[in-house]
């Protein structure tokens, strides 16, 4: 088994790549990152490629030489490049996704799996936000995530291949450092574990806190599934207000310098809840750590380094 995981050099990437290497698959990661310093502690296991993946030719020459049998798309550029270069978003996430499935039919992969977006959704769905909800992106991102899912199924169809996607909520957890809610997330907690002083702006906004760690989980567990009934998934941890999460990270740094003005309102152009249900029911799907367990493990872990 020979999985390519692009964006492998990234925050999600550097968690997978570990749990592939453990079931036993031989890793490429794609990134564009010359220095992937995530992937430090394993770069001696696994092959890295630097490239591009708004090329074409960089991501049918990865799939080809390295006769890849299975596929986890995680790489994108992320909401604020999108706002600033619409083209570059859609080369980069949309394009991407078109050259490597259309690689993927012509290598006869065992699976594609592809991370996708609550931006898909825009604020004027009903919460909690089911799968089938309507499409309504406010972002760039939110768009070529919504192209990309419309590909993925479109390829399923045509070609047949087994092309699955999540969406994931906020993910957070040790070493994320890029993303709108990172800020609203990992920042504020790497800042509790640190002892530096912060101020929140956007106490009272909420969000479903995911852990890197179930997000992983979550990615094997529709890959380990025989047949899903459906191609894209919900996947949520919990719906919880800034507020509720930094209440829970001073019960372990009671001494911790955050401050949450009042008042502050709402920034997220996404919706704050989701169902996750189907994935639960059909996949077997279901996170491991509470808000609490993940909290916890996140402050003790950034405390340490």
């Amino acid at each position: 088994m020979r999985a390519l995981v692009t964006g492998g050099a990234g925050f999600i990437g550097s968690y997978l790549i570990p749990e592939l290497l453990r079931r036993g698959f031989e890793v490429t990661a794609f990134d564009l990152a010359r220095e992937p310093l995530a992937l430090v502690p394993i770069l001696d296991k696994i092959n890295y490629i630097q490239g591009d993946l708004s090329s074409g030719p960089d991501l049918y020459r990865v799939m080809m030489t390295e006769k890849i049998t299975d596929v986890f798309h995680l790489g994108s550029i992320l909401a604020g490049p999108c706002e600033e270069n619409p083209r570059l978003g859609f080369q980069v996430n949309m394009e991407s996704t078109l050259h490597l499935l259309d690689a993927s039919v012509a290598m006869k992969v065992n699976r594609f799996i592809m991370l996708s977006s609550i931006s898909v959704f825009g604020r004027d769905v009903s919460e909690p936000v089911s799968d089938d909800a309507v499409k309504n992106p406010e972002t760039i991102y939110g768009q070529t995530k919504l192209a990309s899912e419309h590909l993925l199924k479109w390829f399923y169809r045509k070609h047949g291949i087994d092309a699955r996607a999540l969406r994931f909520t906020w993910v957070f957890g040790p070493g994320r450092t890029r993303g709108i809610t990172a800020l609203w997330s990992s920042a504020i907690l790497d800042a509790v574990a640190r002892g530096e002083s912060l101020v929140v702006s956007n106490p009272d906004e909420t969000g479903d806190w995911l852990y890197v760690k179930d997000a992983v989980k979550a990615i094997m567990t529709l890959y380990d599934a025989e047949t899903p009934t459906q191609r894209i998934y919900n996947i949520a941890g919990g719906a919880y207000s800034i507020r509720d999460v930094v209440k829970v990270a001073k019960t372990f740094k009671p001494d911790a310098r955050i401050t949450l003005v009042e008042d502050g309102g709402r920034q997220s152009p996404y919706p704050a809840a989701y169902d996750d249900s189907v994935a639960r029911r059909e996949i077997g799907w279901y996170p491991s750590y509470s808000i609490e367990d993940a909290v916890k493990e996140h402050v003790e872990i950034v405390s340490k380094k």
